[in-house]
């Protein structure tokens, strides 16, 4: 064990870290902020903080008094202003690292704690205690948590009610994943790595959990357990019920204001595309002004894409197409005759699908993202094709963390 060294915090990382400089080379310190005077246990790259001996005027009282413990949040001790800023800077450095420097950022669309509908927490056996909540920091631990305040509240109260009955569902050795979701309908929950109840003594014992929960639906293994009501958001003029387990806009206010800025740029163009629409966030809302043609990889995404848009009200049409855009993407010469085109990747981004969009005369192109980095490769590329990059709106829809999504908008 190393003895603590004081040093002084140079900044901050991309990733929260404080960052100092030991023995020549930078010393990511979690939880320590820029400016302050710390005690650092010294372990190769990593240090841990010890003490904060001086602190920084931007230092807070953290949300959760699981902070530091629980791996959810990495910047519950950095005030409003400065966090706000951090996070705009990662997005302002990843465009610059491609070149895109100078390119007119927006104000940070943000969030407010307790507005969190969707959540993905860990579970596993330890003898006969269960450990139910997030991991921590740096670690494949589990935290029990019994209550989350970035959490809306249907969410936030079931944790210790679920609690009492996901052993029941458990293997002794294997970690379960447990995706909860907050619907207009009630809690949809969806959970990966049980075992079989299909058949067994423990089905009815899972229908019954469902009923006291008040569950809309619960799920196990991508297969529905069982659907008392079924799990509904709005999108738009439509009501799309997810898959078990599905990718889904974690906060509502956030997809608000982010579908508004992707119908704001489409504008009046009477044919969109929308690649890699999921269960329809941006489809079903822009099929009130515009025809869509929506390409997913998900074959259950689709089908919700397709139930939402067939019970929605005053929607024009959209053509649907399940395709992996990443061994298939849409070709320029497809994309003819459209006046606008929507597409949000997966985190790896989408550079394939880019160079065909760089291709097209496509007039208006919106790229969502939630990786700045992959985010800027795939700009350029369409900045190389003759797209003029107008804006990026950052968006602040996972507290605490360092990730932020951009919306950013090019045209030709």
């Amino acid at each position: 064990m190393t003895d603590p060294v004081e040093m002084i915090v140079d900044k901050l990382g991309a990733k929260g870290d404080g960052i100092a400089y030991h023995n020549g080379k930078s010393l990511y310190v979690p939880f320590a902020l820029a400016g302050e005077t710390i005690l650092v246990e010294p372990s190769g790259e990593r240090g841990e903080l010890k003490q904060v001996v001086i602190p920084s005027l931007d230092r807070i009282e953290p949300v959760c008094s699981l902070f530091q413990t629980c791996g959810g949040c990495s910047m519950q001790h950095l005030a409003p202003e400065p966090y706000t800023a951090w996070k705009r800077d990662m997005v302002v450095d990843a465009l610059a690292s491609r070149g895109l420097d100078g390119t007119s950022i927006g104000p940070m669309i943000t969030t407010k704690v307790g507005g969190r509908r969707r959540a993905v927490l860990s579970a596993r056996l330890m003898g006969r205690r269960l450990l139910f909540g997030y991991h921590e920091v740096k670690s494949n631990r589990i935290v029990d948590v019994d209550k989350c305040p970035l959490l809306v509240p249907a969410l936030s109260n079931l944790l210790p009610k679920l609690a009492g009955f996901l052993p029941l569902f458990m293997n002794k050795k294997d970690e379960v994943r447990v995706t909860l979701l907050a619907t207009e309908s009630g809690v949809d929950v969806g959970l990966e790595g049980v075992k079989d109840l299909y058949g067994g003594p423990d089905y009815l014992k899972a229908v019954e959990a469902a009923e006291t929960l008040d569950l809309a639906r619960l799920s196990a293994n991508g297969e529905v357990l069982l659907e008392r009501r079924p799990p509904l958001l709005p999108m738009g003029a439509a009501q799309v019920s997810p898959p078990p387990g599905a990718f889904v806009q974690a906060d509502e206010s956030a997809e608000i204001a982010m579908a508004q800025r992707v119908m704001d740029a489409v504008g009046d163009a009477k044919r969109v595309i929308d690649l890699f629409c999921g269960s329809g966030t941006f489809a079903l809302r822009l099929a009130k002004k515009a025809q869509v043609w929506a390409l997913e990889g998900d074959e259950a995404a689709v089908k919700a894409l397709e139930r939402g848009w067939r019970f929605g009200t005053n929607l024009k049409g959209i053509k649907m197409e399940r395709r992996d855009l990443f061994r298939r993407p849409v070709l320029a010469a497809e994309m003819k005759k459209f006046g606008a085109l929507v597409f949000d990747p997966p985190r790896i981004g989408s550079k394939a699908q880019a160079e065909e969009i760089a291709k097209s005369a496509v007039p208006v192109v919106v790229a969502v993202s939630c990786n700045p980095g992959t985010l800027a490769r795939d700009l350029r590329i369409l900045v190389d094709g003759g797209y003029k990059l107008e804006s990026v709106t950052p968006v602040d829809q996972f507290l605490f963390s360092p990730h932020v999504e951009c919306i950013a908008v090019l045209r030709k």
